[in-house]
C-alpha cells in the first residue's frame, strides 16, 4: 500500500474544497429566482393588483426585489428574497402611499 505525503493530503483538502465552491455555486444559480419570477410570487402574495414601483438590488450572487402593488384602494409592499422567499410585507389602504 502506498503512502499519501503532505503535499497528496493538502492536493485532496484543496481539489475537495474547490469541488464545493463550484457545487455551491451551481446550487445558487439553479436555485435563484429570476424577474419575472419574483413578480408572479409578489402578485400570488398581495392578491394581485398592479405594480406601481420596483427595486431591485444585487447581494452577491443574487438579487432582492421589493415591489409596490396597488389594488384599487389597497396598496401593498412585498419584499422577495432571492431565492423566492418572502422577506417582509406590508399593506394598508387610502392614499397612505406614495406613488
Amino acid at each position: 500500500m502506498k503512502k499519501i505525503g503532505v503535499k497528496g493530503i493538502i492536493g485532496i483538502i484543496v481539489g475537495a474544497v474547490a469541488a464545493l465552491a463550484i457545487i455551491a455555486v451551481v446550487a445558487i444559480m439553479f436555485l435563484r429566482v429570476n424577474e419575472a419570477e419574483a413578480r408572479q410570487i409578489a402578485l400570488q402574495q398581495a392578491g394581485g393588483g398592479e405594480i406601481v414601483e420596483q427595486e431591485i438590488s444585487s447581494e452577491g450572487l443574487w438579487n432582492e426585489y421589493s415591489y409596490t402593488i396597488v389594488n384599487g384602494d389597497s396598496w401593498c409592499e412585498v419584499e422577495i428574497s432571492g431565492f423566492g422567499n418572502v422577506e417582509g410585507m406590508e399593506t394598508g389602504t387610502g392614499n397612505s402611499y406614495r406613488y
